[in-house]
């Protein structure tokens, strides 16, 4: 059957489905323009899908035509409700899709609008009836940026953006007007000096304590995310060069990313309590899989582990310089294999030459640090039950091991902290207690966060890391789900190959393709680096000023309140995981049962790409962000009250961070509904 007729029956179909006429016939480019049908009172707008994204060509109304100049089409359709539109689209390079969230098909089988070369196909009528802000998406594997070619439709008047604004602006005053009340050690109503103990609950608290002191619990919970890594790497080099058909790409940068950010907020350092990194390396130093053995007999040869790393900075200069090179990482399944061989060689290395601690997750993990910083905004947290407890019992087996577990591999005391950043939650500290001190917890948001940022004097480690994730999570909203084509090609290098290890080759960029990327790598290390801090500092030079506080230096308040960051950018970057699992969540599904892009179907699970209902992602977004609006705002005055020790200073304080953070926020509210 010839592609003529296929595309004739799909048509078809599709009109007959869904009551939009959709048209397809072969023309030249130079014939885009004429249209020969009479649409009545609906405007025409030419749409040129390209690798990766779609430029508005032309706008038709009537006898009026805008006609934009090569170079300098808009990516943003802009509209008014109740608009009828005819879209005449023309593909420049390979086949796209073309799919308008809440309007066009079902991106699934013969109901896709596909655009082929050489053709022209016309959707439509549509009548816009929505006011809002939605995406128009390519529906049909393209290329490596695939997933991320967007362009952005704005129905007017777009009531969801300013009704979004004026919330933003109403969470902050009710959230300042709350903290105006002097609430002591609460945060928005909440009692910061509750906690429930997991393990004393009936029924779940003995199964949940008898299994996590059972020493095959780690092993357990490692060895399949140890076999999912290793097909990771498989795939990564020898699978599909194209990103979303590939096991590495759609299981790690679309479900793993995704999920690691809902384990921290309900689930602290969780990930770490499975992740396989370490595992060769410490298997081997022990010389056992999960059994306990001498501790003075590791197979190390037992170098110290040098003071200047024991901090965050690496780990948050390795999640940024990441983050540099992210359209390539997610995308290109070769970048990604050889990335998580890298992060499986250095654990082993570092465990065979240093102590044998765990040094590499606590100082070098890029996913550590983040991990580790948004932890104090968890709800869930490994504590001992009374620190008097443990201050007395001089043995201290938590810290030296005993014969049932051994002492905290990440350095730590466990029976006297009192954060998650380092604490990556291997429970051997439950297994070496003679006492049966140790618990696990759950709490409010921020339980610790004013104690530990009044402590902070000299953690500029910390202090960036926060700035990093704040900046990049809006920063990723806007690069990947934003319709500005030329700032995700400046990071891809222009590069529209995908790549495995045998086609690596096709990666290398040419010397513009270089040089822009050096404009993006300028752009985003600039801003995370630099530009935001330096505003942060700025207003906390201001809050210092206006509160009247002469006893404590700007740098203090500085490092201080920008432990606000942490359950701030944590939201954030959940609202951003509500954008790749709802839109992309076939990809990692149909890896699993096709993990190297073969077209294999192991376990029945291959799905074509069907977003569930993108249309509402703002509406889900935009409660994430208000929420984490008002938990820096209320962080902001815990932390000054810690510090200032006085209500009228740390009120005065806060106002002023508040209307930092409420700026930030309206940036947010104008990527995703804007």
């Amino acid at each position: 059957m010839s592609s003529k007729i296929l595309v004739i029956i799909s048509a078809i179909l599709l009109a007959f489905l869904l009551g939009i006429p959709v048209n397809a016939h072969v023309v030249s480019e130079k014939e885009w323009l004429n249209d020969p049908h009479d649409h009545g009172d609906a405007k025409i707008v030419f749409v040129k899908a390209y690798q990766f994204g779609f430029a508005i060509k032309a706008i038709q109304d009537g006898s009026k035509i805008i006609v934009y100049p090569e170079g300098s089409e808009p990516s943003v359709l802009e509209v008014e409700e109740g608009d009828r539109i005819v879209f005449r689209v023309i593909s420049g390079d390979v086949t796209h899709g073309f799919y308008i969230d809440g309007y066009t098909p079902t991106a699934v089988g013969d109901n896709r609008i596909v655009i082929e070369p050489g053709k022209i196909v016309e959707v439509g009528p549509i009548t816009f009836n929505k006011p809002g802000k939605i995406k128009l998406r390519c529906s049909v594997t393209c290329g490596p940026l695939h997933p991320f070619m967007v362009s952005d439709i704005i129905v007017k008047p777009n009531i969801f953006f300013y009704i979004l604004m004026a919330s933003t602006f109403t969470i902050a005053g009710l959230t300042l007007l709350y903290t105006s009340r002097a609430p002591e050690n609460r945060m928005l109503g909440v009692s910061l000096d509750k906690d429930l103990d997991l393990l004393k609950v009936r029924v779940i608290g003995p199964i949940l304590k008898r299994f996590l002191q059972w020493r095959g619990a780690h092993f357990t919970l490692i060895l399949p995310n140890l076999l999912i890594f290793m097909v990771v790497l498989a795939a990564g080099f020898f699978g599909n060069p194209t990103g979303n058909k590939n096991f590495s790409i759609a299981v790690v940068w679309i479900l793993w990313f995704a999920a690691v950010e809902f384990l921290i907020l309900f689930g602290s350092r969780t990930w770490c309590t499975i992740c396989p990194l370490p595992a060769f390396g410490e298997w081997i130093a022990r010389r056992r899989i999960y059994s306990v053995h001498n501790p003075r007999k590791w197979t190390s040869l037992g170098k110290k582990w040098p003071k200047s790393l024991n901090n965050m900075w690496v780990s948050a200069l390795s999640f940024l310089g990441i983050s540099l090179i992210v359209p390539w990482l997610v995308t290109r399944p070769v970048v990604t294999g050889l990335l998580f061989a890298l992060l499986i060689a250095i654990p082993l290395f570092t465990h065979i030459i240093f102590d044998p601690q765990r040094n590499f997750c606590r100082s070098i993990c890029p996913a550590n640090g983040y991990i580790g910083y948004h932890s104090n905004a968890s709800i869930f947290a490994v504590r001992s039950r009374d620190k008097s407890v443990c201050d007395k019992h001089r043995p201290k087996e938590c810290i030296r091991g005993s014969p049932t577990g051994y002492g905290c591999p990440w350095k730590i005391y466990p029976g006297g902290h009192n954060e998650n950043t380092y604490c990556g939650q291997c429970y051997e500290c439950l297994r070496s207690c003679p006492l049966d001190n140790m618990t696990l917890k759950l709490r409010m948001i921020g339980q610790d966060l004013a104690k530990i940022a009044a402590k902070a004097k000299n953690k500029f480690d910390e202090a960036w890391m926060g700035f990093i994730r704040f900046t990049l999570a809006v920063f990723y909203e806007l690069v990947f789900f934003g319709p500005y084509f030329w700032i995700k090609d400046w990071g891809n290098m222009g590069i529209i190959y995908g790549a495995n290890l045998a086609t690596i080759g096709l990666l290398t960029p040419s010397l513009e393709g270089l040089n822009n990327w050096f404009k993006w790598a300028l752009i985003v290390a600039g801003v995370a680096l630099v530009g935001y801090p330096a505003v942060f500092y700025g207003f906390s030079w201001l809050a210092k000023k206006l509160a009247g506080e002469n006893g404590i230096s700007t740098r203090q308040l500085f490092l201080s309140f920008s432990y606000a960051l942490v359950p701030y950018g944590l939201f954030l970057w959940l609202a951003f995981a509500f954008s790749l699992i709802l839109v992309n969540w076939a990809y990692p599904i149909t890896a699993f049962s096709d993990p190297l892009g073969w077209g294999w179907n192991i376990f029945g699970t291959k799905f074509e790409w069907n977003p569930i209902s993108p249309e509402v992602l703002p509406y889900l977004q935009a409660p994430l962000l208000l929420i984490g609006l008002a938990l820096a705002i209320n962080t902001t005055y815990n932390i000054a009250r810690e510090l200032l020790n006085d209500h009228a200073k740390a009120f005065r304080a806060t106002l002023v961070m508040g209307i930092l953070h409420t700026m930030a926020g309206l940036v947010f509210v104008w990527i995703v509904a804007g």
